[in-house]
């Protein structure tokens, strides 16, 4: 299993309102609904956090 990386103001909702095949970061975004595994879930909340540094003037 991935260690969860982490960025402020960002962390994986695995399991947000929208249903439990849903991942949503704690910012605000729903990153993909209906995916069929966590780990498919980690890897896109991985992503999210990629593209995130990328934009950050702190990077």
């Amino acid at each position: 299993m991935q260690e969860i990386d982490s960025h402020p103001g960002h962390s994986p909702i695995l399991e947000p309102p929208e249903g439990p095949s849903a991942l949503a970061c704690t910012c605000g975004g729903l990153l993909e609904l209906k995916t069929d595994t966590k780990t498919v879930q980690l890897n896109l909340f991985h992503g999210h956090l990629e593209e995130i540094r990328r934009e950050s003037p702190l990077a």
